[in-house]
């Protein structure tokens, strides 16, 4: 079973509340392919090469510290000035990017996922590649490219909550969903950013 390309919208929203109910029972996984020419998703519960599909959603699962890393406060202004560089090149706010380096790593450069997201905004091995970054746990890198891929998600999906969820559960995720898809872990992600900001600038996100 194959849904609509991301134009139709109406097909694909249907496909996504049937779908959601058989993964919310745990019975059904759902696959996606994507066209990077068109910027389009094709998603199916069907897929039998990983090469070309992937799965819709994976969590991240915990996130392990470099040994001897502990988080305190006095450690979060450490990368204030990369982080900074990295907001004003694309255009971002300063507190948000410093938001999600918090959520992602308790800025601990060596932070590393259960599923292999590495660094400070912990980067996946396949987002990194895209990026350019060569090395996910060089400060400097990992923030430049994890500041640019929230700046895409941002230009992508026009809004702050949209985006954060595609940084977080991947935009395929975003698309099929046609918004903030209904996993836990990127719940959680997007309250704990907005605490974080509030925290930071007195404001809400």
């Amino acid at each position: 079973m194959r849904a609509s390309r991301h134009g139709k919208k109406s097909s694909c929203l249907l496909l996504a509340l049937l779908w959601s109910s058989a993964l919310a029972a745990g019975g059904t996984t759902i696959y996606y392919y994507y066209d990077p020419i068109n910027d389009s998703y094709t998603f199916t519960n069907m897929c039998n090469d990983l090469r070309l599909c992937k799965p819709l959603f994976v969590e991240k699962g915990p996130v392990s510290h470099r040994k001897g890393y502990a988080y305190r406060p006095a450690i979060e202004g450490k990368y204030d000035d990369l982080i900074r560089k990295a907001a004003d090149a694309h255009g971002l706010d300063f507190h948000l990017v410093k938001s999600v380096v918090k959520a992602e790593s308790q800025f601990d450069s060596g932070a590393r996922s259960a599923k292999g997201a590495m660094g400070l905004m912990q980067l996946m091995p396949d987002t990194a590649r895209v990026l350019g970054v060569k090395d996910a746990y060089d400060p400097e890198q990992n923030i430049r490219g994890g500041a640019k891929y929230l700046r895409d998600m941002l230009r992508k999906f026009g809004a702050v909550e949209k985006a954060l969820a595609a940084y977080n559960a991947g935009p395929a995720a975003v698309v099929y969903y046609e918004g903030v898809p209904p996993f836990r872990e990127t719940q959680d992600y997007i309250a704990k950013i907005r605490r974080f900001y509030t925290e930071y600038t007195g404001k809400s996100l």
